[in-house]
């Protein structure tokens, strides 16, 4: 296995409570298209899927995948894809994402979300708080960005070094 990857596997599980906050803060309509990117074992999946989002979780870890498949997958709006947040397709259609990512990846994530021709409306996403400090001071061409939600590091398990914030991202 590659270092490349691994590193992608480091992983902070955000608490169900503070995952449930981040998705409530989001406010997803029924019916609308979402993207959990890093799903890990659902826990923003399952409260947005009692939303009634059609959410589309994407897990690189072939457990995890695995495991969410087999506990929230049956259910009518949620598809479960194993595979890397970097090179899964995006929707051709618009789309939110509601998600705490891979933090090795986040920087680049985003470019990729709010690249040319992505379809992308709003994303809320938990990433480190200087990280979004960073991109609400120089948010992507063509949206806007603000912090949203402080989310502290015993917010996950086990706890990052720093505390985290959600970057919300909103198309112009």
């Amino acid at each position: 296995m590659s270092g490349h990857v691994a590193r992608r596997w480091g992983w902070h599980r955000i608490r169900p409570g503070w995952a449930r906050r981040v998705v409530d803060a989001a406010a997803p309509r029924p019916g609308q298209l979402v993207l959990d990117l890093g799903s890990g074992t659902g826990a923003l999946t399952a409260p947005l899927a009692e939303r009634g989002v059609r959410v589309v979780a994407v897990e690189l870890h072939p457990g995890r995948a695995e495991r969410l498949e087999r506990e929230l997958g049956g259910r009518h709006t949620v598809t479960v894809v194993h595979g890397d947040v970097l090179r899964v397709p995006l929707p051709r259609r618009p789309f939110r994402v509601v998600a705490n990512p891979p933090y090795a990846v986040s920087a680049e994530l985003v470019r990729r979300l709010t690249g040319r021709g992505s379809r992308l409306v709003r994303a809320d996403l938990v990433l480190p708080r200087w990280q979004v400090n960073r991109f609400v001071a120089d948010p992507p061409r063509g949206f806007v960005a603000r912090m949203g939600l402080h989310v502290p590091a015993t917010a996950f398990q086990p706890p990052p070094r720093r505390d985290s914030a959600v970057l919300v991202l909103s198309r112009r």
